[in-house]
This record gives C-alpha cells, sequence and structure tokens, in this order.
C-alpha cells in the first residue's frame, strides 16, 4: 500500500448526447469539490505487438454524504478529476458503518505505437 493523502478533486456529472454526424459527445458539468483521501493502487502497461497500453487505478475515499451515495448508485453518470485527469468509477465500496465511501477509478491513457 502506497501513501494516502487528502487531495483536492472535482466530481462532475456526465451527460452524453450525440451530435449531427452520429458522433457520443460527453459534457461535463462540475457537481462539487472536494477533498478525498487519495490512494495509489495501480500502475500497468500492456504491450502487444505494436502498442502500449498504459492503465491506471487509484481509489479515491470520501465521507459518506448524500451526494457520494448518488454517486455509488449511477457510477457511470460521474467522473472524478484529478490532476488533470479524468477518472471513470469502476466500483463502489462502502465501509460497514456508512462513515467512508471509496470509489475506485480507471483512466486509460492513449494507445501510443511502439
Amino acid at each position: 500500500m502506497g501513501i494516502v493523502r487528502y487531495e483536492k478533486v472535482q466530481v462532475y456529472n456526465l451527460t452524453f448526447a450525440t451530435n449531427a454526424y452520429g458522433e457520443t459527445v460527453t459534457t461535463e458539468t462540475i457537481k462539487f469539490e472536494s477533498k478525498p483521501l487519495v490512494q495509489q493502487v495501480k500502475a500497468s502497461l500492456a504491450i502487444t505487438e505494436k502498442y502500449r497500453v498504459y492503465n491506471q487505478l487509484i481509489n479515491f475515499i470520501f465521507n459518506f454524504t448524500p451526494y457520494t451515495s448518488e454517486i455509488a448508485e449511477n457510477q457511470n453518470a460521474y467522473s472524478i478529476k484529478w490532476r488533470d485527469n479524468d477518472w471513470r468509477i469502476e466500483t463502489a465500496t462502502e465501509s460497514n458503518d456508512r462513515l467512508k465511501i471509496t470509489f475506485m477509478c480507471y483512466r486509460n491513457d492513449p494507445v501510443t505505437k511502439v
């Protein structure tokens, strides 16, 4: 386990639509700012014949509030922005006493040619 620290993040509502060309457009609207505990979980690299794919997982540990409860119920409708990167929610785990909620988030970096 790595270092756990409080860091500033922004939580965004995601709205999905289709433009005139049939492409999916995602619109982000800020919901709130917070300082959860941030815990680095895993950074991985997958190399195929032609490409490198970087993938990262991270934990954000928030206090349990009505907002975080709503996020846990509709994970696909929210993203978390930390250090100017968008993190999508993979899983949400509530503590037994419902004081904390942990969001495991992922971020896929662009595919890079070898």
